[in-house]
């Protein structure tokens, strides 16, 4: 029904027979069609944009006069919107002899039309005999005449064209195309603002007699096709739903006196495109008033739908087309009676299955996103399920599929069965030849049926909607059981629950589960893995509440699942693998206690359980097991020998066998049957305990009986050895047979079991392993110590080590246990050392400053540099006075130790071994704690059992408040802060601990130190230099005077002497034939204290033992207490030695003798006068 803009064009008709014409026609026609028009209508809010716009040019005077025009409202398109006059006028002379009457002429002829726009074209061909000055002039003075006679409304429609070689530049046309486009829209605003009053008066007579709706459907139809002409769909589409509105309006007023009939089928009505409005004169109809509601329905979503796909929404024509026939289809069944046998049926699918294919074709040049193909396939996906539906309907009336579910769904509510006799008449009145065949031929019914089933599937899942296609896959499983295929129906039936379970559609995938069961058994095919699975997945289902009533098959449910858990457990024993099954609703197991208790007399604790059991029979089951996860991902589990489990709830308690305490969470459960497993994943990602999923925590107690394994640093350290870590392995309450220990350290540490040494009277048999030590035959309370030697671990301060110990003991000789353990064993020393060297002469001063590396305090008992061999000719002197005191070092306090070293000369010196004992004040005050509870225990053997709680207890409340430390420091008093104890045996043992360590003691009388040995080599230096300035009483004199006679003053000349006394004492024994060196002295430039006259700077040849003089002359330039100048000393290059091409250079160390030395410089003596301002004199007196 679209219509084209017509455009009318004249000219003289001498000019219309030139090939200019032509030109300029072709010119113009390749300019359309019109682009980017923007319309701005009163009677609308918004600027309407016209993206593009078919203009058809037609010649005047083949348009038909108006009285010829029909009488029924058509699109205000059918007449021309625009007619327009070229012509070519050269000068002003030309114009008033023949054009202007020309253009009067048809200016007449055009002006009686209504609602009609007119445009003068003024086209100039350019001379090229004529200057472009003259030229300009006179185009000018023939377009201002025809303004002048033409434009009398103020309104300009004169437009000139410049006709040259660059006719086809679009900015030629610009001025042309532009008022083209003026003149169309004005046109076409004047035309449907005339239409729409048209309609609202038409609309307002509605109540009136006489007044007709189909009369004003056309009406407003036009508008319709007026603005669908211009391509404004969006605005036709509204015209459309507002008479949809309407005419639903005139529906429920029950006034269809306009009207046919509501339905007269024809023959090809149930099977003719839904959205073709051509297959009848469905206008005529309209205009005779004899159209029927059907056909009138079928119109107006056929131009709805029409508009839809120009405006690219397939969708919505899909989701409409949906809505109309389930709603209409529905409204045709109440006049079925009346109508062919399965005329409905055959119409729904017919109209679902064309408009897909209609939507299909209109699709073709569209460009879909992701989002939008799959949205266009789901409603695509439920026109052919909607078809689907209809063969639903007639298999089941032609008995090619039985009724019952999922085929009976599809059944109206009032489905008469007694239409089933009509099948063999609806053959001869069904138009839809496949149909026809499927109703008589069972074989062909099954192939469409699979068809469209199948074509539903795939636009469902291109869709992306998966439980959609699901479900139809279910329905043709359905159809294979019908069919006898019982193999492809039970694969089909074993593999959609798997898809429906993550949806929660339990009814289905129990529904499909049952079915898939009783195939199983049809079929008679062994109970084997697959058997199981699906047996367990139905059982999934049973538990909830939507699967007990999908028992179809069974009367008694009860009976029905003890028999399938009996060829449940039967079934199990038969599996060649172990089979685990993650996550069975039908059990559930849970936490009763969070503490477990210690077994006490063996190794091991235990935990209470319950185990949920939520079928309604007693589950055949073999063992129970629960698994903890700690640190470092460590295991431990819980099991327990079951044989069966009740229905409802079950208590057990589980055991542990390893001695493993701390707090763990819990990260798997597990229920076995034979071969088959039921296991549960607790463990929680992070993700899920920031949303608020806590963990759940199990304490396993400490078993201080039990077998234990500790890491120390072994009690000596020398630097330069192999590194060592002491292992500490306790029996407890054991006589264990062997206990093979592994240890491993995830930072790439390796221990070397081969060196590894076992120490004491008493030692165990062992065995070494390349990758573990075992121990044999140990005693019950027995303690082994050995060491393990391992690679560098310099370069960490902790190592972190996971200790793994698999032991037998007696008693139990065919139970294997494991304790997993993770200990922290330090690797760095716990002092930093720097060394300070101080040449003396002949004399060497050493001190050593010890900071904490850490932030505990190290308690010092003693230091000591000794030399391995007294013929060295080495003699250490410690400078401080021994004390029987303890030193701590903190963080903040270190600690220094000066030692004095005399040595012969020239003797080679072997590395001196610095010696510190020390250890921990956290280890001290543990062994102290931990002597004070052993003599309490001792006291009262009853308190054995709390010895470590008693331990831990004060241990926790020194680590809270650390206000003990200093009194601790002090006097050796140690008072336990924030220990509140009970009015129990327990609490009359802490306050007697506590009397215990608040007793004054000296830190030597107890516990053990350990000591670190260090090598420090003995330095060398070939020059040691002592520099000194020296005042003298006269420039004569050259001693310096004991007493100062005369004082000295600032700007008074002071005789000085430098002196500088070398040593080669200390020199290499290599270079201890060298006599002398060349070396160079040089005073401090002190400019704001002193003048220094002579020789500031010089060099001189200096020997072992000798000293080199030189007299100056200081200044003093201000009083004061004044510092002398220092003296720099520094030694030439050997002459002739080179090496690496390089001057070798002596090394050389000077000290400064008068370094803390100052003089008194006293001011120089004289008058000054001062002038004081008294004030004006007091003239008042």
């Amino acid at each position: 029904m679209s219509q084209r803009v017509v455009v009318t064009y004249a000219a003289p008709l001498v000019f219309l027979s030139t090939d200019h014409w032509k030109q300029i026609y072709a010119s113009l026609v390749s300019q359309l069609p019109l682009r980017n028009l923007h319309w701005k209508s009163p009677s609308r809010p918004t600027i309407r944009t016209i993206q593009e716009l078919d203009v058809k040019l037609t010649p005047l005077e083949t348009l038909r006069d108006d009285q010829t025009a029909s009488q029924v409202p058509q699109s205000v398109l059918e007449k021309p919107l625009l007619n327009i006059y070229v012509f070519i006028c050269e000068d002003s002379e030309a114009y008033k002899a023949t054009t202007r009457k020309q253009i009067k002429d048809w200016h007449a002829s055009i002006t009686q039309r209504k609602n009609q726009e007119w445009l003068l074209v003024h086209v100039v061909r350019p001379d090229q005999s004529v200057a472009q000055g003259r030229l300009f002039q006179m185009k000018t003075s023939v377009l201002d005449k025809v303004k002048a006679d033409f434009n009398t409304d103020k309104k300009d429609r004169c437009v000139q064209l410049v006709w040259s070689a660059d006719k086809d530049n679009p900015t030629v046309w610009a001025d042309l195309i532009s008022k083209i486009k003026e003149g169309i829209l004005s046109a076409f605003d004047a035309a449907l603002t005339q239409r729409e009053e048209e309609v609202r008066r038409s609309e307002s007579q509605r109540q009136m007699p006489g007044w007709n709706f189909c009369t004003f459907f056309i009406l407003k139809e036009s508008l319709a096709s007026s603005l669908e002409g211009m391509n404004l769909y969006e605005d036709a589409l509204q015209q459309y739903y507002e008479l949809e509105a309407t005419f639903f309006q005139v529906l429920r007023e029950k006034n269809l006196s306009w009207f046919g009939p509501f339905i007269t089928p024809s023959s090809s009505d149930d099977s003719a495109p839904l959205l073709s409005a051509t297959k009848k004169p469905y206008r005529d109809l309209i205009l005779a008033n004899t159209i029927s509601v059907f056909d009138f329905r079928v119109y107006l979503l056929a131009r709805q739908c029409a508009l839809l796909s120009k405006l690219g929404d397939l969708e919505q024509i899909c989701r409409k087309t949906v809505t109309f026939l389930t709603t209409f289809g529905r409204t045709l069944r109440d006049v079925e009676d009346t109508l062919p046998p399965f005329f409905i049926e055959s119409w729904v699918y017919s109209s679902a299955l064309s408009v897909v294919d209609q939507c299909d074709e209109w699709a073709r040049p569209l460009e879909w996103g992701k989002n939008a193909a799959a949205r266009y396939s789901a409603v695509k996906g439920e026109l052919v399920e909607l078809a689907r539906h209809q063969l639903d309907i007639l298999g089941i009336a032609a008995h090619h599929l039985p009724r019952r579910p999922p085929f009976s769904l599809a059944l109206p509510a009032d489905y008469d069965a007694s239409k089933e006799a009509q099948v063999t008449d609806a053959s001869q009145t069904i138009s839809k030849a496949e149909l026809t065949s499927a109703l008589e031929d069972s074989d062909r019914f099954y192939e469409l049926y699979v068809s469209v089933t199948n074509r539903a599937i795939e636009l469902y899942v291109s869709a992306g909607r998966r439980k959609f296609a699901l479900k139809l896959h279910g329905s043709l499983a359905a159809l294979d059981v019908h069919r006898g295929r019982l193999s492809t129906a039970l694969q089909t039936y074993t593999s959609l629950p798997a898809h429906y379970s993550p949806h929660g559609w339990t009814s289905l995938e129990a529904f499909m589960l049952n079915r898939a069961l009783d195939i199983h058994a049809a079929a008679e095919k062994p109970k084997d893995r697959e058997w199981i699975h699906i047996l367990l997945h139905f059982l999934r289902a049973y538990v909830d509440d939507l699967g007990k009533d999908l028992l179809l098959s069974k009367q008694d449910s009860e009976a029905y699942v003890g028999r399938l858990v009996m060829a449940l457990k039967d079934a199990a024993h038969e599996l060649d693998s172990d089979t685990p099954y993650p996550d069975h609703p039908a059990l559930s197991m849970s936490i009763a206690d969070y503490d477990a208790k210690l077994a006490e007399t063996r190794d091991g604790s235990l935990l209470k359980v319950v185990v949920q059991n939520r079928l309604p029979c007693e589950l055949p089951v073999d063992e129970v097991e629960l698994q903890l996860s700690g640190r470092e991902n460590s295991r431990i589990s819980f099991t327990d020998k079951v044989s069966r489990l009740a229905p409802g709830r079950n208590e057990l308690t589980l055991f542990c066998p390893s001695s493993s305490a701390g707090t763990y969470t819990l990260f798997s459960t597990q229920i076995s049957v034979a071969r088959l497993h039921f296991q549960w994943k607790h463990a929680k990602t992070p993700k899920q305990i920031r949303v608020g999923h806590v963990p759940t925590l199990v304490h396993v107690p400490r078993d201080l009986k039990a077998l234990d394994v500790r890491l120390k640093q072994p009690p000596r350290m020398e630097l330069g050895t192999p590194a060592t870590v002491m292992l500490i392995l306790s029996t407890g309450r054991n006589d264990v047979a062997t206990a093979r220990v592994q240890l491993n350290a995830p930072s790439g540490i390796q221990f070397k079991y081969q060196e590894a040494d076992v120490g004491g009277d008493d030692a165990p048999p062992m065995r070494k392993e390349h990758d573990s030590v075992t121990f044999l035959d140990l005693k019950r309370g027995q303690t082994v110590v050995a060491t393990v030697p391992h690679s560098d671990a310099s370069a960490y301060h902790f190592m972190r080590v996971s200790v793994t110990v698999e032991y037998v003991t007696t008693s139990e000789p065919d139970f294997t246990r494991t304790l997993r353990l993770s200990r922290v064993v330090a690797t760095a020393l716990p002092v930093a050392i720097v060394v300070e060297d101080f040449f003396r002469g002949t004399r060497l001063f050493t001190r050593f400053t010890l900071s904490t590396t850490s932030h505990q305090h190290v308690r010092v008992r003693s230091t000591q540099l000794l030399s391995p061999n007294e013929a060295d000719g080495v003699k250490v002197t410690s400078c401080l006075t021994q004390k029987s005191s303890v030193m701590t070092i903190t963080p903040a306090q270190p600690g220094r130790f000066l030692f004095q070293m005399d040595a012969n000369r020239g003797q080679v010196r072997d590395p001196l071994q610095l010696q510190i004992s020390y250890r921990m004040l956290r280890e001290e005050v543990e062994s102290l704690i931990e002597l004070a509870v052993g003599e309490v225990v001792s006291e009262t053997p009853a308190l054995d059992d709390s010895r470590q709680d008693m331990v831990d207890k004060l241990v926790q409340a020194l680590e809270t408040d650390a206000s003990w430390v200093e009194l601790y420091g002090v006097t050796g008093e140690l008072v336990v802060p924030g220990v509140t104890p009970a009015d129990d045996l327990v609490g009359s043992g802490l306050r007697r601990v506590l009397q215990v360590l608040s007793r004054c003691r000296s830190p030597i009388s107890f516990g053990e130190w350990r000591e670190i040995v260090i090598p420090v080599d003995v330095p060398q230096i070939h020059i040691v230099a002592a520099a000194r300035l020296q005042i003298l009483e006269n420039p004569f004199s050259m001693e310096k005077s004991e007493k100062r006679a005369l004082p000295l003053y600032a700007g008074q000349p002071i005789s000085a002497l430098l002196t500088v006394h070398t040593s080669f004492h200390w020199a290499p024994p290599e270079d201890t034939k060298v006599e002398s060196y060349m070396m160079r002295y040089d005073i401090e430039d002190l400019t704001q204290d002193w003048l220094v006259s002579g020789r500031k700077r010089g060099d001189f040849l200096a020997k072992d033992g000798e000293t080199f003089s030189v007299p100056i002359t200081l200044i003093a330039l201000h009083h004061g207490e004044l510092a002398l100048p220092k003296i720099g000393v520094t030694a030439l290059p050997i002459p002739g030695e080179h090496r690496m091409r390089s001057n070798v250079v002596p090394g050389c160390e000077a000290h400064q003798v008068h370094g803390a030395e100052k003089v008194l410089v006293l001011p120089r003596g004289g008058r000054t006068t001062f002038v004081v301002n008294m004030g004006p004199a007091n003239t008042s007196m």
